[in-house]
Order: structure tokens, then C-alpha cells, then sequence
């Protein structure tokens, strides 16, 4: 009788990710994502699925794979083309911060059982981006990782672990390679 109820409940959670995939998915990734939808019209097509983004600037090719409510982004953000937001958790990315192309930020982690094998049931981590933050092309943050306001992770590196003060982060895995004192522009 248990294994009845958990093949029908694995069952239900597949269909619910199949219809994501067909309805709100394609719209989200398949037509808001596509280069022949304006920026203007974009940005209202994710506010309407729920995603809190105050920046016109986001480039064709965004994939949000998860909960599009889950994903806040700051003003005068700017996300370069093809970047893929994984948001089983929430995503909140800075003001005036800048993506390269193909940036990653994933929020799902599947802890390690009791018995040692690898669960399969995906836990959120949030993924906290402080303001005026440069994200170099192909740079991967991975699930539960903070970054300060003012730092800098390298093209192709991979955060994995926060980056607690300003600086330049670069590396697999990604470690402050330099310190960098702040300095604010004059209004």
C-alpha cells in the first residue's frame, strides 16, 4: 500500500513537471527568451510569472529553470545573453551588477543520506548577489552562496563558497585572488 502511495505521488510530481515544461516553461524560456521579443516586453512578460526584476536590461537567452517567483533582480542590472537561472530556491541579484554571457547561478543541492548515497529529493539554497557585482562569461554559483556588493568572480570560475568581501574571485574552485578597496563615483 506505501509503495502504491509514493508511485502515485512520484507520478503526480512528474506530470507537474511535464505541464511546467509545456505551459509556463515554453512561455517564460521558449518566447520571452527568444531575440524577437523587445527588452521592454520582456521585462513584463517575467513580471507577469512573478519574478521581481526592476532591469530593463536582460539579454535573449535567459533560462529560468524552477520557480520564475523566485528570481529578484536589482535596477540597472544587466544580464548578458544565454544566462541560465536554476531558481528551485530563491535567486537575488544587486543593482548596477554585470553578467557576461552564460552565466549559471543554481540553487537545487542533493545532500548526501544517512547510507551514503546521493538524495534525489532537491534541497533549495539560496543564492544571495550584493550590488555593483561583474560576473565574468560562464562563471558558475552554485546553491547557498553569498556575494559581497563590489566583487568580481573571473570568466569560468566557480563559486562555490561565499565571497564575503570585495574583491576579485577567480579560480575552480573560485578564491579571492585580490582585494579591492571601494571606491563610490560622485553623484
Amino acid at each position: 500500500m506505501n509503495q502504491t502511495r509514493s508511485l502515485g505521488r512520484r507520478l503526480r510530481e512528474q506530470v507537474h513537471i511535464e505541464l511546467w515544461s509545456m505551459t509556463v516553461g515554453a512561455i517564460v524560456n521558449g518566447l520571452l527568451g527568444s531575440a524577437l521579443v523587445p527588452r521592454p516586453l520582456r521585462l513584463l512578460g517575467y513580471r507577469a510569472f512573478g519574478a521581481r526584476i526592476h532591469s530593463g536590461n536582460i539579454f535573449p537567452g535567459l533560462r529560468i529553470q524552477g520557480a520564475v517567483r523566485n528570481v529578484e533582480i536589482g535596477r540597472h542590472t544587466f544580464l548578458n545573453a544565454e544566462c541560465y537561472l536554476e531558481s528551485v530556491g530563491p535567486i537575488t541579484i544587486g543593482a548596477s551588477c554585470q553578467f557576461g554571457p552564460q552565466v549559471m547561478i543554481v540553487t537545487s543541492h542533493h545532500p548526501t543520506l544517512p547510507d551514503g548515497t546521493v538524495s534525489r529529493v532537491a534541497e533549495a539554497r539560496p543564492v544571495v548577489i550584493g550590488d555593483r557585482v561583474w560576473v565574468g562569461a560562464r562563471a558558475q554559483i552554485l546553491p547557498g552562496v553569498r556575494i559581497a556588493d563590489d566583487a568580481v568572480i573571473a570568466a569560468g570560475a566557480v563559486v562555490a563558497r561565499d565571497c564575503p568581501v570585495p574583491g576579485v574571485y577567480a579560480g575552480v574552485p573560485a578564491r579571492l585572488v585580490r582585494e579591492t578597496s571601494v571606491v563610490t563615483e560622485p553623484a
